[in-house]
């Protein structure tokens, strides 16, 4: 109710990749996927959402952590879409969000490297002529050049080097056509795993939650 159809004229409407995230996320805090630090525990809960959109799925965890300590950050190179997020969270009673204007998560790796609990990531995975990257509008949202993959494949480092390891843990949405055996491959090389976590047909394509963890956990 507190976004318009002008928002959506810039920022990317919450569609079914946006809905199977969040039963990703459901499912993970049924089954303790996510680490919740407790009011006796002085540890926070360090979340990182990368190529926020409206922010729904940091909102959405953020009512799942609700009697966690927390730390919650977003990202997004699109100015737009980070005002449409705060008004999102503050529409929900959240309102320790942390908006950052970056590409993917430059401008936290200084101060998060290695202490993120839970990265979110829901990317331009959209397979598109390499021209179409680059944008800072709402483009940005869905333009992954070939394979949809080279916004994922530049994310995938910082990623790695955001989660706290072993304990870390993130949540990616793909496409078959972004070739997920071969990222999984790219996480491996780093010393991470990648497996499909929810699976859904949405229209003409088959979406995938998947989850990402060290392989030392």
């Amino acid at each position: 109710d507190h976004l318009t159809m002008k928002d959506f004229e810039n920022v990317y409407e919450p569609s079914d990749d946006t809905f199977l995230l969040l039963d990703g996320l459901q499912l993970a805090l049924q089954e303790s996927h996510i680490p919740v630090s407790t009011n006796n525990d002085l540890t926070a809960v360090v979340v990182v959402e990368v190529g926020c959109g409206t922010g729904v799925a940091t909102v959405f965890l953020a009512k799942g952590l609700s009697n966690a300590k927390r730390k919650l950050y977003v990202t997004d190179i699109n100015q737009e879409a980070l005002r449409v997020t705060e008004a999102t969270a503050l529409a929900n009673g959240v309102n320790d969000i942390v908006a950052v204007e970056c590409d993917l998560a430059s401008k936290l790796l200084p101060e998060l490297e290695g202490s993120v609990d839970v990265v979110i990531f829901n990317p331009p995975y959209v397979p598109t002529p390499d021209e179409e990257i680059g944008s800072a509008g709402i483009e940005a949202s869905w333009a992954g050049g070939h394979n949809g993959r080279r916004v994922i494949d530049r994310a995938i480092p910082q990623i790695v080097r955001l989660l706290r390891n072993p304990s870390g843990v993130a949540y990616i949405i793909t496409v078959d056509e972004n070739l997920p055996e071969d990222m999984a491959s790219r996480f491996d090389d780093l010393g991470f795993v990648m497996e499909p976590w929810v699976r859904r047909r949405a229209r003409n394509e088959f979406l995938t939650v998947q989850k990402v963890f060290s392989k030392k956990d």
